[in-house]
């Protein structure tokens, strides 16, 4: 069956719609009944029975979804579930399957584009800082590496860099692949009210506004004003219905702030209804500021402090970290897909390692790859592990399909990061 030019049934996208206009306990069940006719594989069906158990409990990440749903408005919550969970979630891995069943091998489920890794700040630590920012990906590559993405099932695009709103063309991008859900990490200083509008009116644009903890934090590292300006923000996506969370890199130095309730609190009082965290990783000036990298002693305590928070606050929190059981393993190279501003194709946009680039190869010739397939030959093995990222508890395994595969680094300074970390795996 050719699933390239699928449809979702105008009457299901009418009906979760209207349904989810009020998003009380009940209507989430009810769309819930409408979205499991779509499930096709384990993996799904067990989603939704631990989303009917958390719905009965009213656990705090449902009181997170209600939240998100009563204030995203109608453009916004047809994205949710037209964009992300029928066509990325459902609709979309039928796609995967037939890319699978025709080419061996399957298609990333989550797209990562930097097109540009320029930047307006300037902030230690950042992981982009080392990459070479002489060279950025034009409209039309970009547009047609959406549309294979799109004929391929995949429907989640996460928009980078740099900060992505360096490029004057991002929102005509987002608008030309209305079915397509995206997520943008930016510092937020870009986005002026003009942009507010219409990425209310568009909808199918997530924003992710980067803060470090709290004004003390967030300035020390992106400088004076930053803060106020990032949640001010995030107040008004909010209030145009635009869907916001926040992105926080965990460090040394926001340790006991990121998951605190008195932080998590201020986010959800600006508006966000999630948060991405990742870890500190010895990339970009990472390499040169280790100071910023996490103890082990620091890291073993992550998953008990995620844990809590997600049962204490009604916001959504992803841990990069910790979330194996979620997506099976690391999905570096399996899930995620990340295309640097030159090119070059990297596992994920925190694994800056690469070996082929799409101006000179196909997705497809990348995605069998021996780099690739290397990666997810260490997930199979690894796969009943319950830390997500290959890069930090398998760097030796890592080193080694880099160095058999010819692979070379795109960040400067990390291949001597990744030969520490690998001389102290056990």
């Amino acid at each position: 069956m050719n699933l390239n030019n699928l449809k979702i049934p105008k009457i299901v996208s009418d009906e979760l719609l209207k349904i989810t206009a009020n998003a009380s306990n009940g209507n989430l069940i009810k769309a819930l009944n409408i979205l499991e006719k779509f499930a096709s594989i384990k993996w799904h069906f067990r989603g939704f029975e631990f989303l009917r158990r958390m719905i009965e409990e009213d656990h705090p990440g449902i009181q997170a979804t209600r939240r998100i749903l009563k204030n995203a408005n109608p453009a916004a919550r047809s994205a949710i579930m037209n964009n992300l969970i029928l066509g990325c979630l459902l609709l979309g891995y039928r796609k995967r399957l037939e890319f699978y069943n025709k080419h061996g091998v399957a298609p990333p489920g989550t797209l990562m584009i930097s097109p540009t890794m320029r930047c307006n700040l300037n902030c230690y630590g950042c992981y982009a800082g080392t990459h070479d920012k002489t060279d950025e990906l034009t409209f039309d590559e970009v547009d047609r590496i959406l549309t294979q993405a799109s004929d391929a099932g995949t429907n989640f695009i996460i928009l980078l860099g740099g900060e992505p709103f360096m490029v004057p063309w991002l929102l005509d991008m987002i608008e030309r692949h209305p079915s397509l859900a995206f997520q943008v990490y930016t510092n937020g200083l870009l986005i002026d009210d003009e942009k507010v509008e219409r990425l209310s009116r568009l909808g199918n644009a997530a924003i992710s506004v980067s803060v470090d903890g709290f004004e003390d934090e967030t300035d020390r590292r992106r400088g004076k004003g930053t803060y106020a300006k990032a949640t001010a923000l995030m107040r008004r996506l909010n209030e145009a219905g635009v869907i916001v969370g926040f992105s926080a890199m965990l460090s040394r130095r926001n340790f006991d702030t990121i998951y605190s309730d008195k932080f998590l609190d201020e986010m959800i009082a600006c508006g966000a209804g999630y948060g991405w965290i990742p870890l500190a990783l010895p990339q970009g000036r990472a390499c040169v500021e280790p100071e910023l990298i996490l103890t082990e002693e620091q890291k073993k305590q992550i998953y008990d402090m995620v844990k809590k928070a997600r049962f204490r606050k009604p916001i959504l929190l992803l841990d990069f970290y910790n979330d194996a059981r979620i997506t099976e393993g690391c999905s570096a190279g399996r899930i995620t897909m990340h295309i640097n501003a030159n090119g070059d194709v990297e596992p994920c946009v925190l694994m800056p390692f690469s070996k082929d680039n799409i101006r000179k190869k196909s997705m497809v010739d990348i995605l069998r790859s021996d780099f690739f397939e290397g990666l997810r030959d260490i997930n199979r093995r690894y796969c009943n592990e319950t830390q997500t990222c290959l890069w930090v508890f398998k760097p030796k395994d890592v080193l080694d399909v880099i160095n058999t595969c010819g692979v070379r680094p795109t960040s400067e300074g990390v291949l001597d990061r990744l030969h520490e970390l690998a001389a102290k795996q056990q």
